[in-house]
Protein backbone atom coordinates (compact mmCIF):
# COMPACT_ATOMS: atom_id res chain seq x y z
CA UNK A 1 0.00 0.00 0.00
CA UNK A 2 1.29 3.46 -0.74
CA UNK A 3 0.17 7.04 -0.38
CA UNK A 4 -2.01 8.27 -3.20
CA UNK A 5 -0.19 10.69 -5.49
CA UNK A 6 -2.33 13.59 -4.29
CA UNK A 7 -1.97 12.78 -0.59
CA UNK A 8 1.78 12.18 -0.99
CA UNK A 9 2.12 15.62 -2.59
CA UNK A 10 0.04 17.29 0.13
CA UNK A 11 2.03 15.65 2.93
CA UNK A 12 5.37 16.45 1.30
CA UNK A 13 4.38 20.12 0.86
CA UNK A 14 3.12 20.36 4.45
CA UNK A 15 6.44 19.06 5.76
CA UNK A 16 8.84 20.79 3.37
CA UNK A 17 7.34 24.23 4.08
CA UNK A 18 8.37 23.92 7.75
CA UNK A 19 11.66 25.67 8.48
CA UNK A 20 11.93 24.98 12.21
CA UNK A 21 12.11 21.56 13.82
CA UNK A 22 9.37 22.37 16.34
CA UNK A 23 6.99 23.36 13.54
CA UNK A 24 7.99 20.28 11.54
CA UNK A 25 7.20 18.00 14.46
CA UNK A 26 3.83 19.68 15.06
CA UNK A 27 2.91 19.39 11.38
CA UNK A 28 3.94 15.73 11.33
CA UNK A 29 1.86 14.93 14.40
CA UNK A 30 -1.20 16.60 12.85
CA UNK A 31 -0.76 14.50 9.70
CA UNK A 32 -0.55 11.29 11.74
CA UNK A 33 -3.63 12.23 13.76
CA UNK A 34 -5.54 12.90 10.55
CA UNK A 35 -4.59 9.67 8.80
CA UNK A 36 -4.74 7.43 11.88
CA UNK A 37 -7.53 9.18 13.76
CA UNK A 38 -8.78 6.01 15.49
CA UNK A 39 -5.39 5.04 16.87
CA UNK A 40 -3.33 6.09 19.87
CA UNK A 41 -0.41 8.27 18.74
CA UNK A 42 2.44 9.40 20.98
CA UNK A 43 5.69 11.14 20.06
CA UNK A 44 8.49 11.23 22.65
CA UNK A 45 11.53 13.46 22.45
CA UNK A 46 14.97 11.93 22.91
CA UNK A 47 17.89 14.10 23.99
CA UNK A 48 21.40 12.63 24.19
CA UNK A 49 19.93 9.13 24.45
CA UNK A 50 17.48 10.01 27.24
CA UNK A 51 13.70 10.12 26.92
CA UNK A 52 12.46 13.47 28.18
CA UNK A 53 8.91 12.18 28.64
CA UNK A 54 9.82 8.97 30.49
CA UNK A 55 7.46 9.68 33.40
CA UNK A 56 4.45 9.22 31.13
CA UNK A 57 5.68 5.83 29.89
CA UNK A 58 7.28 4.45 33.05
CA UNK A 59 5.76 1.01 32.42
CA UNK A 60 7.62 0.76 29.10
CA UNK A 61 10.62 2.97 29.80
CA UNK A 62 13.22 0.18 29.45
CA UNK A 63 11.78 -0.82 26.06
CA UNK A 64 11.83 2.74 24.77
CA UNK A 65 15.37 3.28 26.03
CA UNK A 66 16.42 0.11 24.19
CA UNK A 67 14.85 1.40 20.98
CA UNK A 68 16.60 4.76 21.40
CA UNK A 69 20.00 3.14 21.90
CA UNK A 70 19.69 0.41 19.25
CA UNK A 71 17.81 2.52 16.66
CA UNK A 72 15.56 -0.42 15.82
CA UNK A 73 11.83 -0.68 15.01
CA UNK A 74 9.61 -2.71 17.36
CA UNK A 75 6.24 -4.22 16.43
CA UNK A 76 4.42 -5.81 19.38
CA UNK A 77 1.50 -8.23 19.40
CA UNK A 78 -1.03 -5.67 20.59
CA UNK A 79 -0.78 -3.68 17.32
CA UNK A 80 1.83 -1.39 18.82
CA UNK A 81 4.36 0.05 16.37
CA UNK A 82 7.37 1.88 17.79
CA UNK A 83 9.73 3.75 15.47
CA UNK A 84 12.94 5.67 16.23
CA UNK A 85 13.60 8.85 14.22
CA UNK A 86 17.30 9.27 13.49
CA UNK A 87 19.07 12.46 12.36
CA UNK A 88 22.82 13.14 12.24
CA UNK A 89 23.39 9.72 13.77
CA UNK A 90 21.26 10.38 16.86
CA UNK A 91 17.75 9.26 17.76
CA UNK A 92 15.72 12.46 18.16
CA UNK A 93 12.21 11.06 18.68
CA UNK A 94 10.37 7.84 19.44
CA UNK A 95 7.02 7.48 17.67
CA UNK A 96 4.46 5.09 19.15
CA UNK A 97 1.26 4.20 17.29
CA UNK A 98 -1.23 1.63 18.48
CA UNK A 99 -4.47 0.49 16.86
CA UNK A 100 -6.11 -1.40 14.05
CA UNK A 101 -5.66 1.32 11.43
CA UNK A 102 -1.91 1.42 11.75
CA UNK A 103 -1.64 -2.37 11.73
CA UNK A 104 -3.46 -2.42 8.40
CA UNK A 105 -1.33 0.34 6.87
CA UNK A 106 2.27 -0.16 8.05
CA UNK A 107 3.70 0.86 4.66
CA UNK A 108 1.79 4.14 4.79
CA UNK A 109 3.24 4.84 8.23
CA UNK A 110 6.77 4.02 7.06
CA UNK A 111 6.44 6.40 4.09
CA UNK A 112 5.24 9.20 6.36
CA UNK A 113 8.13 8.62 8.76
CA UNK A 114 10.57 8.62 5.84
CA UNK A 115 9.23 11.99 4.62
CA UNK A 116 9.48 13.45 8.12
CA UNK A 117 12.98 12.07 8.67
CA UNK A 118 14.29 13.41 5.37
CA UNK A 119 13.01 16.92 6.11
CA UNK A 120 14.43 16.81 9.62
CA UNK A 121 17.84 15.79 8.23
CA UNK A 122 17.72 18.71 5.79
CA UNK A 123 16.96 21.12 8.63
CA UNK A 124 19.68 19.60 10.79
CA UNK A 125 22.25 19.88 7.99
CA UNK A 126 21.33 23.53 7.42
CA UNK A 127 21.13 24.54 11.07
CA UNK A 128 23.66 22.34 12.85
CA UNK A 129 27.42 22.26 13.10
CA UNK A 130 28.75 19.21 11.27
CA UNK A 131 31.35 18.33 13.93
CA UNK A 132 29.46 18.77 17.22
CA UNK A 133 25.81 18.54 16.14
CA UNK A 134 25.00 21.78 17.99
CA UNK A 135 23.21 24.65 16.29
CA UNK A 136 25.59 26.58 14.02
CA UNK A 137 26.42 30.24 13.45
CA UNK A 138 23.81 30.71 10.71
CA UNK A 139 21.15 29.33 13.00
CA UNK A 140 22.42 31.54 15.82
CA UNK A 141 21.78 34.69 13.77
CA UNK A 142 18.19 33.61 13.12
CA UNK A 143 17.44 32.44 16.64
CA UNK A 144 18.68 35.51 18.50
CA UNK A 145 16.61 37.73 16.21
CA UNK A 146 13.58 35.50 16.84
CA UNK A 147 14.04 35.60 20.64
CA UNK A 148 14.36 39.39 20.64
CA UNK A 149 11.31 39.86 18.42
CA UNK A 150 9.23 37.49 20.53
CA UNK A 151 10.11 39.30 23.76
CA UNK A 152 9.28 42.68 22.25
CA UNK A 153 5.88 41.38 21.10
CA UNK A 154 5.19 40.09 24.60
CA UNK A 155 6.31 43.29 26.34
CA UNK A 156 2.92 43.88 27.97
CA UNK A 157 2.80 40.27 29.18
CA UNK A 158 6.11 40.56 31.05
CA UNK A 159 7.82 37.60 29.37
CA UNK A 160 9.80 35.22 31.61
CA UNK A 161 13.47 35.92 32.23
CA UNK A 162 15.93 34.74 29.61
CA UNK A 163 19.74 34.79 29.64
CA UNK A 164 22.48 34.57 27.04
CA UNK A 165 25.97 33.18 27.71
CA UNK A 166 29.16 32.91 25.67
CA UNK A 167 31.82 30.23 26.31
CA UNK A 168 35.45 30.16 25.27
CA UNK A 169 37.60 27.04 25.85
CA UNK A 170 40.74 28.27 27.57
CA UNK A 171 44.03 27.95 25.67
CA UNK A 172 42.44 25.72 23.03
CA UNK A 173 45.21 26.55 20.54
CA UNK A 174 47.63 24.69 22.81
CA UNK A 175 45.50 21.55 22.48
CA UNK A 176 45.86 21.61 18.70
CA UNK A 177 49.55 22.55 18.89
CA UNK A 178 50.49 19.93 21.49
CA UNK A 179 48.21 17.02 20.57
CA UNK A 180 47.06 17.65 17.01
CA UNK A 181 43.74 18.61 15.44
CA UNK A 182 42.31 15.11 15.83
CA UNK A 183 42.39 15.44 19.62
CA UNK A 184 41.27 19.05 19.29
CA UNK A 185 38.17 17.91 17.43
CA UNK A 186 37.51 15.25 20.07
CA UNK A 187 37.66 17.92 22.78
CA UNK A 188 35.08 20.00 20.88
CA UNK A 189 32.78 16.99 20.46
CA UNK A 190 33.01 15.99 24.12
CA UNK A 191 32.54 19.61 25.20
CA UNK A 192 29.35 19.79 23.12
CA UNK A 193 28.16 16.46 24.58
CA UNK A 194 28.60 17.84 28.09
CA UNK A 195 26.59 20.92 27.10
CA UNK A 196 23.74 18.69 25.95
CA UNK A 197 23.82 16.68 29.17
CA UNK A 198 23.93 19.61 31.58
CA UNK A 199 21.64 22.17 29.96
CA UNK A 200 17.92 21.64 29.47
CA UNK A 201 16.39 20.36 26.27
CA UNK A 202 14.67 23.67 25.48
CA UNK A 203 17.84 25.73 25.99
CA UNK A 204 19.43 26.58 22.64
CA UNK A 205 23.04 25.44 22.32
CA UNK A 206 25.37 26.77 19.64
CA UNK A 207 28.85 26.26 18.29
CA UNK A 208 29.61 29.66 16.87
CA UNK A 209 33.00 28.73 15.45
CA UNK A 210 36.36 27.38 16.53
CA UNK A 211 36.38 26.93 20.32
CA UNK A 212 33.55 29.43 20.92
CA UNK A 213 30.10 28.31 22.05
CA UNK A 214 26.92 30.05 23.18
CA UNK A 215 23.64 29.22 24.90
CA UNK A 216 20.22 30.83 25.31
CA UNK A 217 18.89 29.90 28.75
CA UNK A 218 15.10 30.10 28.68
CA UNK A 219 12.79 30.88 31.60
CA UNK A 220 15.61 31.51 34.04
CA UNK A 221 16.76 34.58 35.96
CA UNK A 222 20.34 35.79 36.01
CA UNK A 223 21.24 34.52 39.49
CA UNK A 224 20.03 31.03 38.65
CA UNK A 225 21.76 31.13 35.28
CA UNK A 226 25.07 31.89 36.98
CA UNK A 227 24.59 28.86 39.27
CA UNK A 228 23.87 26.62 36.26
CA UNK A 229 26.87 27.97 34.36
CA UNK A 230 29.13 27.49 37.38
CA UNK A 231 28.02 23.87 37.54
CA UNK A 232 28.84 23.47 33.87
CA UNK A 233 32.25 25.15 34.34
CA UNK A 234 33.02 22.77 37.22
CA UNK A 235 31.98 19.73 35.16
CA UNK A 236 34.31 20.78 32.36
CA UNK A 237 37.17 21.31 34.81
CA UNK A 238 36.63 17.86 36.36
CA UNK A 239 36.15 15.95 33.09
CA UNK A 240 38.97 13.68 31.94
CA UNK A 241 39.45 14.46 28.24
CA UNK A 242 41.38 11.66 26.46
CA UNK A 243 45.10 12.43 26.17
CA UNK A 244 44.48 16.12 26.86
CA UNK A 245 43.15 15.29 30.35
CA UNK A 246 42.05 18.72 31.65
CA UNK A 247 40.61 21.80 29.98
CA UNK A 248 38.79 24.79 31.42
CA UNK A 249 36.26 27.27 30.10
CA UNK A 250 35.66 31.01 30.57
CA UNK A 251 32.06 32.22 30.50
CA UNK A 252 30.26 35.56 30.24
CA UNK A 253 26.51 35.90 30.71
CA UNK A 254 23.86 38.59 30.59
CA UNK A 255 20.10 38.81 30.97
CA UNK A 256 17.83 39.75 28.09
CA UNK A 257 16.22 43.14 28.60
CA UNK A 258 13.13 44.13 26.65
CA UNK A 259 14.18 46.72 24.11
CA UNK A 260 17.81 45.56 23.95
CA UNK A 261 19.21 45.08 20.46
CA UNK A 262 21.06 42.04 19.21
CA UNK A 263 24.32 44.00 19.35
CA UNK A 264 23.73 45.10 22.95
CA UNK A 265 22.99 41.58 24.19
CA UNK A 266 26.01 40.07 22.48
CA UNK A 267 28.26 42.93 23.55
CA UNK A 268 27.30 42.59 27.23
CA UNK A 269 27.94 38.84 27.29
CA UNK A 270 31.15 39.36 25.34
CA UNK A 271 32.45 41.96 27.80
CA UNK A 272 31.73 39.61 30.72
CA UNK A 273 33.50 36.78 28.88
CA UNK A 274 36.61 38.85 28.29
CA UNK A 275 36.64 39.93 31.92
CA UNK A 276 36.70 36.22 32.84
CA UNK A 277 39.55 35.62 30.40
CA UNK A 278 41.56 38.66 31.46
CA UNK A 279 41.28 37.91 35.17
CA UNK A 280 42.51 34.32 35.39
CA UNK A 281 40.17 32.32 33.09
CA UNK A 282 38.13 29.31 34.25
CA UNK A 283 35.51 31.71 35.62
CA UNK A 284 31.86 32.72 35.18
CA UNK A 285 30.92 36.41 35.33
CA UNK A 286 27.68 38.22 34.60
CA UNK A 287 27.77 41.61 32.93
CA UNK A 288 25.25 43.03 35.39
CA UNK A 289 27.28 42.00 38.46
CA UNK A 290 30.46 43.45 36.97
CA UNK A 291 28.71 46.75 36.28
CA UNK A 292 27.25 46.83 39.79
CA UNK A 293 30.71 46.21 41.28
CA UNK A 294 32.27 48.95 39.16
CA UNK A 295 34.52 46.49 37.34
CA UNK A 296 33.05 47.31 33.93
CA UNK A 297 31.62 50.46 32.39
CA UNK A 298 28.43 50.07 30.39
CA UNK A 299 29.29 51.28 26.90
CA UNK A 300 26.45 50.25 24.57
CA UNK A 301 27.64 49.56 21.02
CA UNK A 302 26.97 52.25 18.45
CA UNK A 303 26.22 49.79 15.65
CA UNK A 304 23.54 47.20 15.15
CA UNK A 305 25.82 44.42 14.04
CA UNK A 306 29.05 43.32 15.67
CA UNK A 307 31.46 40.43 15.46
CA UNK A 308 32.42 38.80 18.72
CA UNK A 309 34.13 35.55 17.81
Amino acid sequence: MSLTEKKCFEVAIALVKQHHKEDLLNAFQKILEELFSDDQIDIYTVNNGLLLDSESISHKESLYRSIASRKTVFVLDDNLFIYPIVSLGKVTHIISLQGDSVSKKPCLLEQLITLFSQQQILLDNNNHDALTGLLNRQSFEKRIASVIDDRRRRDAEKPPACCFAIFDIDFFKKVNDNFGHLYGDEVLILFANLMEKIFRHDDMLFRYGGEEFAVFLKNIDLDTAVVVLERFRHNIEQYDFPQVETITVSIGVTEFNIGSSRAEIISRADQALYYSKDNGRNQVHSFEALISAGKLIDNPPDINDIEIF
